[in-house]
């Protein structure tokens, strides 16, 4: 099959890398399906006008149900897909967190201070310091 790590992962990089290139264990096709009882009701959550769920779930029997084939992975995608797009938005909130905390910390250091170019704009004038005017 695939080539994954076992789920302790040593890193959070490796992590990622593990998270968006292995597939999860379900949506993974087996050749032999488990037979599905007799008695087990399709349970799909009924929507109205696609994105509103109203609440109610279809009661067809799962073996007579072919609108609904397969909504349980179907779902188990959709959920897995956010959860993705949350920790991608997550790891890039953190590398801007990183940006911002080394910005904060090299800010009043005395190489930034010593760096500093003033730029003289009146060329009378040999003294750069401000001074209140009487």
């Amino acid at each position: 099959m695939h080539n994954c790590p076992p789920f302790p992962y040593s890193s959070h990089y490796a992590y990622l890398i593990t998270l968006y290139s292995c597939p999860p264990p379900y949506l993974i096709i087996l050749h032999s399906s488990p037979q599905v009882p007799d008695d087990e009701v399709c349970g799909c959550p009924l929507a109205h006008n696609v994105f509103e769920l109203t609440g109610n779930f279809c009661r067809l029997p799962k073996r007579l149900c072919n609108h609904h084939y397969c909504w349980e992975k179907l779902r188990r995608a959709e959920v897995d897909l956010e959860r993705v797009r949350a920790l991608y938005k997550l790891e890039m909130l953190s590398e801007q967190e990183g940006k911002v905390r080394t910005a904060m910390k090299n800010r009043a250091g005395l190489l930034s201070l010593m760096l500093h170019q003033t730029i003289q704009h009146d060329p009378l004038t040999t003294d750069l310091r401000s001074r209140i005017h009487d």
